[in-house]
């Protein structure tokens, strides 16, 4: 951090907690939840906001929180200075547009908007009135990928020559049943590149340098569902090292991640769902591999990373320093997702991505 900006931390500290407020109590909010009040040094939890009223009330009553069924009265809450948005994909940009009109900060859950000019209005949106505007990508709060990504910083593995990613559980329950917006394109936008692949393609830009080609392919096997609920996606880093990223929504498995690294001097596997979940290997003939300070449960580690992000965004609203995850990644995750997208309506062809936009 330079000097400006540790000087605007240490004024930010002088500044009262931030009057935050959650919209949006679905599956995904419960980490959400959990992060604001393990941030009660930076955050004052004024407010939950839900569709159904008693949904509302009984997690307002649970953390002793005003109780909203209408998210623009929680905008015309005086006390409410941040929102944390983790809505389904279709309102990202309506209540996000609107928070940031209203001159609340926005925390948006990943995927940021349905498409690059939409993310890309939301920051301009940002910038122009003054407020901090971030996504919620775990990924850089899981302590198995910042240890991944020093070794990888510090040359320890080498000429970086491959890089698999593969995100896997099951959403069969939710894509059946058509009254839930996830298997529906009015509501998901699209299955599971545009859910999945936002994750994975934010880890190939922060860790890796980001992405030069993709192709991608996609197959469709729970019928009552209008989105694909599996795909391949692969091509060049911008190193030109290979990648290849799969994502599947039918895999009768908890959920979970699995990231490895093939360098020239050693290898690095992470899978969530084993113990170790990190293992460092020094060479082919490393048969054993070393262990890496990993989170080891399995159960908890995705929850505990999405907490730390919506804590890590509230301290930064508070010191007035710049969101951990940007706008400007959240748009360029949107942007292989789209790419990928492109492939797949040419047959799988390679598509080279776009240049990046110029929010910040």
């Amino acid at each position: 951090m330079d000097k400006k900006l540790q000087a605007t931390a240490h004024a930010g500290l002088d500044r009262p907690p931030v009057g935050a407020a959650l919209i949006g109590l679905g599956e995904i909010s419960e980490p959400h939840i959990h992060g604001l009040i393990e941030a009660r040094e930076d955050v004052r939890f004024v407010a939950v906001c839900d569709i159904s009223a008693e949904r509302a009330n009984a997690v307002a009553q649970r953390i002793g929180a005003k109780a909203y069924t209408d998210y623009r009265d929680i905008l015309a809450d005086p006390e409410i200075e941040a929102v944390d948005l983790p809505l389904p994909h279709h309102l990202h940009f309506e209540v996000a547009s609107s928070a940031l009109e209203a001159g609340k900060h926005v925390l948006l859950e990943k995927p940021m908007a349905p498409s690059i000019q939409e993310c890309e209005a939301l920051a301009a949106l940002a910038r122009r009135k003054g407020l901090t505007l971030g996504v919620a990508e775990n990924t850089p709060f899981v302590p198995a990928y910042v240890e991944a990504k020093a070794l990888l910083d510090s040359g320890a593995l080498g000429t970086l020559r491959s890089v698999r990613t593969l995100i896997s559980g099951s959403e069969v329950h939710r894509l059946r049943d058509t009254s839930n917006w996830k298997g529906r394109t009015a509501g998901s936008i699209g299955g599971a590149i545009f859910d999945a692949g936002p994750h994975s393609f934010f880890l190939l830009n922060w860790m890796f340098g980001g992405i030069a080609t993709i192709r991608a392919v996609t197959a469709k096997l729970v019928e009552e569902a209008e989105v694909e609920d599996n795909a391949l996606v692969n091509g060049r880093l911008n190193s030109g090292a290979l990648f290849s990223s799969e994502f599947t929504f039918t895999a009768e498995i908890p959920w979970g991640e699995r990231l490895e690294i093939y360098g020239s001097a050693g290898s690095i596997v992470i899978d969530h769902l084993l113990n170790p979940s990190f293992v460092h290997y020094r060479g082919g003939s490393d048969i054993s591999g070393a262990r890496g300070a990993a989170d080891p449960d399995p159960k908890y580690w995705k929850a505990r990373s999405i907490a730390a992000g919506v804590g890590g965004f509230m301290a930064a609203v508070r010191r007035g320093l710049p969101a951990p995850v940007s706008p400007q990644a959240g748009t360029d995750a949107i942007r292989a997702v789209m790419a990928a997208y492109e492939s797949v309506s040419k047959g799988g062809l390679e598509v080279k991505l776009s240049t990046s936009s110029k929010a910040r």
